[in-house]
């Protein structure tokens, strides 16, 4: 199963990257432990993997903290303060516009559109279609950052003169290098932000 991610930016270009904690207790780094847990059948292993070993389920392991140990070999507490909580009938009710993306069955999976800094992630077996419906969904849309991981970029805009694909803000970047993605999208600023495939990007 291939795994492709699309970003709706809407204007408020903000990306997220992972963080690394280091937790120092009484002067001693201390050694985050962690295990891949599969979110379908609760199996764990060390290492991370794209196939659950145990189901067989494609992209279900996610890495879960087991709690920190320092040099010595004694576990600690994290030792922070209790955050502020929220009574949720308290929080407002705040629903994001949607954006169409005119088409209709895409819009009806997408409960009516794309939300402004949203990540939709489109997964299927290969052949069914994936990259195509992204790139009339960009022909669709504002400026496109379209990034590719695997096609070069001359098999993409032979699909789209098959397609019948027009608009000119479509922009094509071929590089797996994730830091390199976020630079250009950073400095090119595009409404939307597609990746095909996320599986095929690296740091």
């Amino acid at each position: 199963m291939q795994i492709f991610a699309l970003f709706w930016l809407g204007g408020n270009f903000t990306f997220y990257k992972d963080t690394f904690q280091l937790c120092v207790i009484f002067g001693e780094m201390a050694k985050v432990h962690s295990n891949y847990v599969c979110q379908q059948c609760g199996y764990s292993q060390v290492g991370w993997a794209g196939k659950c070993p145990n189901c067989g389920e494609w992209g279900s392991l996610v890495e879960t903290s087991l709690g920190s140990e320092t040099p010595s070999g004694k576990a600690k507490s994290g030792g922070g303060r209790p955050g502020k909580t929220q009574r949720i009938d308290t929080i407002p009710k705040k629903t994001g516009k949607r954006i169409t993306t005119k088409i209709s069955e895409l819009d009806r999976v997408l409960g009516g559109g794309l939300v402004g800094g949203q990540v939709v992630l489109i997964a299927g077996e290969p052949g069914i279609g994936k990259s195509t419906i992204l790139l009339q969904l960009a022909d669709k849309l504002g400026s496109t950052l379209y990034v590719s991981g695997e096609e070069s970029p001359q098999q993409i805009a032979l699909r789209g003169q098959r397609l019948g694909v027009s608009k000119k803000t479509i922009e094509l970047l071929d590089e797996t290098n994730i830091d390199t993605v976020l630079a250009t999208a950073e400095e090119t600023k595009p409404s939307l932000l597609i990746v095909d495939s996320i599986q095929t990007m690296e740091t």
